[in-house]
């Protein structure tokens, strides 16, 4: 993965990436797309599954999303340029 789909960052390495379910695995989803960590992160404190699955389950929809488009904003602003954090180690 070059750059995340949401926020456009360069992931340093495989350790900031991480697959996201457009709709919620705990609801039958398959389709993945893959983000930053951060971003994947973000999209659940945002979002309860059953929003995700009901609202947000493209791409597109996500970033059409006011809030999605926030944190966008927000972590451009910061000029962080890659990834905050490492995948959490399950």
């Amino acid at each position: 993965m070059d750059q995340c789909p949401i926020c456009l960052r360069t992931p340093p390495s495989e350790e900031y990436i991480e697959k996201h379910h457009l709709k919620p695995k705990c609801r039958k989803g398959k389709d993945t797309i893959l983000l930053c960590v951060d971003c994947g992160d973000q999209i659940h404190q945002l979002f309860t599954n059953k929003e995700l699955e009901k609202n947000f389950d493209t791409l597109d929809k996500l970033l059409a999303e006011s809030k999605i488009q926030k944190w966008v904003k927000w972590v451009k602003r910061k000029n962080f340029g890659i990834c905050m954090k490492t995948k959490k180690k399950r």
